[in-house]
């Protein structure tokens, strides 16, 4: 995993970018996520960024956060958000306890870790809205997946039934491997919302039987399963539609 420093690094890098793309235009629709135009992408970023800053402050969680939105001045605000959540961030040390939503992991550097992806993917956002995107650094890339395989899809919920399937789906960047396991589960929420087979990939111990294996550099791979990039930079061996599950799997998980 990469290091505190690395990771706020990262955030600093692509919150700047973004910023960038902000200002070439806040009105461009962005193509990865319909609907949206890059100023809701600066808003939707910059809330979070606030979000984050009261969580490390105040020690409170995500839903007792409120932060106003902006009505003008959208990338200066977001600037200004961005500062002072990584502000906030350089006061912790990643083992400092710290509310998040990730039940098995209450430390700062859970939010170290994932605001450096949210900013990375919502970079990519606003710079393809203007038909371009900047280099994605290997070493968060790869990070990126393995927080998507574990944290999002590979963390089936305690109050869940799961049901193993039968197919091993690898995938494979230059400096990791990564072997899951199909499978869905059913069950009732917390707050009683009733979940029938979502889908979802578990780490699998053995590759000796491997149903399809996903190969690319650990940026497209990443982007892929983030749903910013295509397969037309990886490289898939066996049954292609096994592929498509894992990224069903992860786009429904995020």
């Amino acid at each position: 995993m990469p290091t505190t420093e690395q990771f706020l690094n990262s955030i600093e890098r692509d919150a700047h970018l973004l910023a960038e793309a902000a200002r070439k235009g806040l009105d461009a629709p962005v193509p990865t996520c319909p609907g949206w135009t890059v100023q809701d992408v600066v808003v939707h970023t910059g809330v979070i960024y606030l979000r984050k800053e009261q969580v490390v402050v105040r020690g409170v969680g995500d839903r007792e956060t409120a932060v106003d939105q902006p009505t003008d001045q959208f990338v200066t605000w977001f600037e200004d958000a961005f500062t002072r959540m990584l502000d906030a961030f350089k006061t912790k040390v990643a083992s400092d306890p710290v509310w998040t939503w990730h039940p098995t992991d209450q430390t700062a550097g859970f939010w170290f870790r994932r605001m450096a992806h949210e900013t990375l993917i919502h970079r990519v956002d606003a710079e393809l809205a203007h038909g371009e995107a900047s280099d994605v650094d290997e070493i968060i890339a790869d990070d990126g997946i393995d927080e998507a395989v574990s944290v999002f899809i590979g963390d089936v919920p305690d109050w869940a039934t799961l049901n193993r399937g039968d197919n091993i789906i690898e995938l494979r960047s230059p400096q990791n491997s990564w072997a899951l396991r199909t499978g869905s589960y059913s069950g009732t929420t917390r707050s009683g919302r009733v979940l029938t087979d979502i889908p979802t990939a578990l780490f699998e111990s053995t590759t000796d039987s491997v149903d399809c294996t996903i190969r690319g550099t650990a940026a497209a791979l990443n982007l892929w399963l983030w749903g910013r990039g295509d397969m037309d930079h990886l490289e898939i061996e066996g049954d292609p539609e096994l592929a498509n599950f894992l990224r069903d799997a992860t786009a429904k998980s995020m």
